[in-house]
């Protein structure tokens, strides 16, 4: 199990590597000008249609990482086992500080364009070049002007005020040191926000809602994950036991081979509001030891060590690109699995490739042209890309080139280059294998409109 620790620093990492990528209030201006002339002459001239789609795009993304990373601390603040005492006040400064980087970046998006139809309307335009859905520009401002939301962000306000001294020593500690010197930086933004928050009606309102909740801390860290939809986060709260079930988990256990593409999907991941497409996710089923040793797959022996039975899944996430096991990989709601049509040699060649990638941070850009950082499509495109028939062919979303999980399943339905080993949980609870699996594995995510962008976490 993941120490508290470890949660900890893999989170506050995340936060010091997505919030430089925030847009700046000048690209923001930069964008506002150039919306301006737009709405002089009723339209947006194609370069100006460009730079105002990349600056979203890139906004998309980094809000999408912010989130993430509250997800990272999920279990710690709702799970069975809280933390407590002055590890609690920890993991609250990296999530406060989060929710407010989120908040502050859309407040100053939708200031600048809410009053700008032309632009307003642009934004919410779906553009498939950068993987953008419809309707985005009025989600944002429609969750920066719940009531319910002001009143999360002011419970965190008060719990921040009340602690303020034993946040200010935090500073030194030297894991979450880096969340509290950005939190210090999100100052003015908290105290401008208070005061446009707190007034009239919502006052009445925000302490009535604190009245029926006696813990400021246990309000802010509840309703921050429960939100759907919301600016700061889609959790949901309401804990339910994952689908795939150790009976299933066994099923498929036995008939996994090695080099076999796991994609998967949590019903209820925050990711799945930024991350469009039933299927979000892939892992590269690397084999047991056993398995390994019969195909000749190349390893270090630190790698040996590392990847000792029951570990035998390679899988990026956001503490990067680790082994990790069976059980790990399949606690989600619904999967398949694929396998590459490929001769014994070719399979030991990739996997002994993918494998090399292990222990690399993640690429929280999502950037495919960089291989020093990947995200969890990326070990599969990296591992199998030019092995026997196999070349994928990379798309343009939210600015990037990549590989999304969903592409990786068109390979198999539409180009035959992987065999559809096994589906559960796209159609009820079943699970399906065969040539049932290949329909019920279309019907998942082939009916879905084909215009809607597709993306890998």
């Amino acid at each position: 199990m993941i120490s508290t620790e470890d949660i900890l620093k893999s989170t506050v990492q995340s936060l010091v590597s997505i919030g430089p990528q925030l847009p700046t209030p000048a690209q923001f201006e930069s964008m506002m000008a150039v919306a301006e002339q737009a709405a002089k002459r009723g339209h947006f001239m194609p370069d100006e249609d460009e730079q105002v789609r990349s600056l979203f795009a890139c906004y998309l993304r980094t809000r999408a990482g912010l989130t993430t990373t509250l997800r990272e601390l999920e279990p710690l603040l709702l799970g069975s086992n809280q933390v407590q005492g002055s590890e609690r006040l920890r993991v609250f400064a990296v999530a406060f500080c989060t929710a407010c980087m989120l908040l502050r970046s859309a407040r100053a998006l939708v200031d600048g364009c809410r009053k700008n139809r032309v632009i307003w309307k642009k934004l919410d335009e779906a553009e498939p070049r950068y993987g953008i859905p419809r309707k985005q520009f009025t989600q944002i401002y429609r969750s920066l002007t719940s009531p319910r939301n002001a009143w999360i962000f002011l419970t965190g306000v008060e719990y921040a005020d009340e602690n303020a001294e034993q946040l200010s020593r935090l500073e030194e500690d030297p894991v979450v040191g880096p969340a509290i010197r950005l939190l210090q930086q999100e100052r003015p933004f908290i105290e401008t926000s208070r005061r446009q928050y707190a007034s009239g009606r919502l006052k009445y309102r925000w302490h009535s809602f604190l009245r029926r909740h006696n813990s400021g801390f246990k309000k802010f860290t509840f309703a921050l994950f429960k939100m759907s939809g919301s600016l700061i986060a889609e959790m949901r709260l309401k804990w339910k036991r994952k689908r795939v079930t150790p009976g299933v988990r066994r099923k498929i256990a036995k008939i996994l081979e090695p080099g076999d593409i796991i994609i998967t999907r949590h019903d209820d991941a925050a990711s799945n509001l930024f991350l469009p497409g039933f299927w979000p996710h892939g892992a590269l089923y690397i084999g047991t030891a056993a398995q390994r040793a019969e195909l000749n797959v190349s390893m270090t022996e630190e790698r040996q060590s590392r990847s000792e039975d029951p570990v035998c899944v390679l899988e990026a996430r956001k503490d990067g690109v680790l082994f990790r096991q069976l059980e790990d990989t399949f606690s989600v709601d619904a999967f398949t699995v694929l396998r590459p049509k490929l001769e014994s040699c070719h399979l030991r060649e990739a996997l002994t490739r993918a494998i090399t990638h292990e222990g690399k941070k993640y690429d929280f850009e999502f950037d495919f042209r960089r291989s020093d950082r990947l995200v969890c499509t990326e070990v599969i495109y990296r591992g199998y890309h030019g092995i026997g028939p196999i070349n994928f062919g990379l798309t343009t979303r939210a600015g990037r080139v990549c590989l999304s999980a969903e592409d990786l399943l068109d390979c198999a339905v539409d180009d035959g280059l992987f065999e559809v080993v096994a589906v559960y949980g796209a159609s009820g609870n079943r699970f399906v294998t065969g040539d049932r699996a290949r329909d019920v594995l279309m019907r998942s995510y082939k009916s879905t409109d084909e215009t809607s962008s597709k993306f890998s976490n």
